[in-house]
């Protein structure tokens, strides 16, 4: 009899040791710590810092330190010499974690921008600037059928044409809000030094250039507005109970149909869940639908934190076919960016190619070279007197990448021999490209395929169902500027 009670009590003890361990103690307390280095918060045993998990270190900004203890850990931590500031004491988590992030008003504080503010600003640029700046819809969001909208700016703006497209978005991430403030500030420094800076005036009348400031609008609206600065995901609900409450959502960044189903978690809890099935959110959808249209040649996709750059790819070992090229332009980027601490520069590295990410969606399906940009360093969202300087910072990222759109690479023009038609052709190069990629195609209405390389000498096939296939070899790529291959199809005589 004894053995039959004992063994369901140390089953529910078992039980109650695990669950203590995944949930982790409850922590009442909210101290800040200054000046100290991460290594010197980690060696405490009892710390962590996990950017899919606040319940410990909060924020790590520069040297100072928000962390969640209980009682006994903040006893500890002075007993061993550790300068601790109370901040707050509260049995509320999430008003603990509101205050080390939103500061004593507990709402994210000017210069960030609601969605609103981004879509005013947007709406105002465009009545001031009528010709450069044009807003448009490309989506709404999966749980409150918000719009999603999309900035281009280019000279003749209304105007569709064969000039290169670039895109720069943020917030897939909804508690990532910088890419949304760096998308802005771009917005402003094309239009209003259009005409006055002649760098800013060739980018803005030779390319086509596209915003998309806030992918997850419903996430970062909640953000915003003070309600929880945890929401990672969008605001699908998740659990089904009717409400969106933390963690419901899904990972938009881990919701592309490039390799899903080997990245992200099945888990609906876990900060990286990837959905039921591939592009189930309408979110990613809205951008993979205005990626085709447009067929961008070099792309930024804004993420939060950590000062490095990831860019296709490390796949298994095996790297991008255009591995040499992405890996310059990566380096490049990096180097233009300074860190938060001014004595540096972000860093590149390669992501990962098994996963349902954008950059590997963009390069793997459409043939953009997509950069994530890991704003900052320390935390997702950063005290607003640090804003400032990240967008700097990370605007000359973007003149960069606007400089490398620029060339060299081959501007491949298709047309029907006969009509002159614009043709929407494959265009393959033999000794690049690998089974790993989608063969890339010219665009539908123009007829061109832009492709970044380096000058030297190419071989590539050209062809599209009922014409003839055209081979080329040897086509010689000038060292600056885009060189131009005009190819004639001729409708084949095997119909």
């Amino acid at each position: 009899m004894p053995k039959t009670r004992f063994l369901p009590f140390f089953v529910l003890a078992l039980c109650a040791s695990l669950a203590l361990a995944q949930t982790g103690p409850k922590r009442t307390v909210l101290v800040r710590v200054d000046n100290i280095k991460p290594d010197a918060l980690l060696k405490h045993q009892f710390l962590f810092f996990d950017e899919y998990d606040s319940r410990s270190i909060v924020s790590m900004v520069r040297d100072t330190a928000f962390i969640l203890v209980t009682p006994a850990e903040l006893a500890l931590l002075r007993e061993r010499g550790v300068d601790c500031q109370t901040v707050l004491e509260d049995s509320s988590e999430l008003t603990l974690i509101r205050r080390a992030v939103y500061g004593p008003t507990l709402r994210l504080e000017k210069p960030y921008h609601s969605y609103a503010d981004i879509l005013r600003e947007a709406e105002s640029l465009q009545k001031t600037f009528p010709t450069l700046v044009q807003r448009f819809q490309i989506g709404t969001t999966s749980r409150k059928n918000q719009p999603i909208y999309a900035i281009k700016v280019s000279k003749d703006v209304k105007t569709h044409d064969a000039r290169p497209s670039i895109l720069f978005n943020g917030c897939h991430h909804s508690n990532e809000v910088l890419g949304a403030e760096i998308c802005i500030a771009a917005l402003h420094e094309l239009a209003e030094h259009y005409g006055k800076d002649p760098d800013i005036t060739r980018w803005v009348d030779k390319f086509q250039i596209y915003f998309v400031p806030v992918l997850n609008v419903d996430g970062h609206d909640i953000v915003t507005s003070g309600q929880d600065p945890r929401w990672r995901k969008n605001v699908r609900d998740t659990d089904s109970n009717g409400v969106a409450n933390y963690p419901d959502g899904i990972d938009l960044n881990r919701n592309y149909d490039f390799n899903w189903a080997h990245g992200g978690s099945h888990d609906p809890a876990s900060g990286r869940y990837r959905g039921e099935f591939p592009f189930s959110e309408s979110e990613p959808r809205a951008l993979a639908d205005l990626a085709r249209q447009k067929r961008f040649v070099l792309s930024i996709t804004y993420h939060s934190q950590g000062e490095v750059i990831y860019y296709p790819w490390n796949w298994g070992g095996r790297k991008a076919p255009d591995d040499s090229l992405l890996t310059e332009i990566a380096r490049g980027l990096a180097g233009s960016i300074p860190t938060m601490g001014g004595d540096s520069s972000y860093k590149a590295e390669y992501g990962a190619g098994l996963v349902g990410q954008s950059y590997p969606w963009l390069y793997g399906r459409i043939g953009t070279f997509d950069f994530v940009v890991e704003t900052g360093k320390g935390e997702s969202i950063f005290p607003p007197h640090e804003v400032e300087g990240i967008v700097q910072a990370n605007l000359k990222g973007i003149h960069y990448i606007l400089r490398r759109a620029e060339g060299p690479g081959l501007a491949v023009h298709v047309v029907d021999a006969k009509t002159n038609a614009p043709l929407e052709a494959t265009v393959w190069f033999p000794a690049i490209e690998t089974e790993d990629l989608d063969r890339r195609t010219t665009h539908p209405e123009t007829g061109i395929l832009y492709r970044l390389l380096r000058p030297r000498s190419y071989s590539l096939v050209v062809s599209k169902p009922g014409y003839a296939t055209v081979a080329f070899k040897n086509i010689s790529v000038d060292e600056n500027g885009w060189t131009r291959l005009v190819v004639s199809l001729k409708k084949s005589s095997h119909q």
